[in-house]
């Protein structure tokens, strides 16, 4: 057997697992989206929420899509190595227009995570993990699987910062509804007091 496929079919079940590992978020993303509709749809569409959610579900997408690459059957360097192009690429552009947003003016009235935490959590992690895809990527295409463990660590960083990114956006969300609550029951004090 060609050593290439050989190396890539040692892959298959790191690739099923984290592709079902992202599969599984995605769906529990969309059911903490629909219990939080009411906030979500309200944020503006340049509000961290609302950024944050897309790059979220975004991150996890290009996770599955990675399980998806690797999973079809491909015998030349070229069907693995560009589509990884592409994506890394893709990433890549995604984190630019993620700067332009976040990453070089001072906070805003909108802004509901300090910018050093978006820079942790999002920014950095997002640039490291695509110009490795990158790098992974024109290894590949030049026939070198030797770099492949690399992913590795581009899933991982991508699973884990998406899913912790989650897990903080649902429990800014819940304070945000919880602060609406306590300002509608203020307001019906108010007018009860008035009449």
């Amino acid at each position: 057997m060609d050593p290439f496929i050989e190396t890539v079919e040692s892959w298959h079940d790191f690739y099923m697992l984290a592709g079902t590992a992202a599969a599984t978020l995605i769906g529990l993303i969309f059911v903490a989206v629909s219990l939080h509709i009411d906030v979500i749809a309200t944020a503006k569409k340049s509000s961290d929420i609302s950024v944050l959610a897309r790059q979220t579900f975004s991150n996890f997408i290009f996770i599955l899509s990675f399980a998806f690459i690797f999973m079809v059957p491909s015998d030349t360097p070229f069907g693995i190595g560009a589509p990884l192009l592409l994506l890394g690429l893709l990433g890549l552009a995604q984190t630019a227009r993620l700067y332009r947003s976040f990453g070089f003016h001072s906070e805003s009235k909108d802004r509901i995570f300090e910018t050093s935490k978006l820079w942790k959590v999002l920014l950095l992690p997002n640039t490291i993990c695509f110009l490795t895809l990158i790098y992974v990527a024109v290894q590949v295409l030049q026939g070198h699987v030797g770099n492949l463990s690399w992913m590795i660590l581009v899933i991982i960083f991508l699973l884990i910062t998406a899913t912790k990114n989650t897990w903080d956006m649902m429990l800014r969300v819940a304070e945000i509804k919880q602060s609406r609550k306590v300002q509608e029951e203020n307001l019906k004090i108010d007018k009860h007091d008035d009449l």
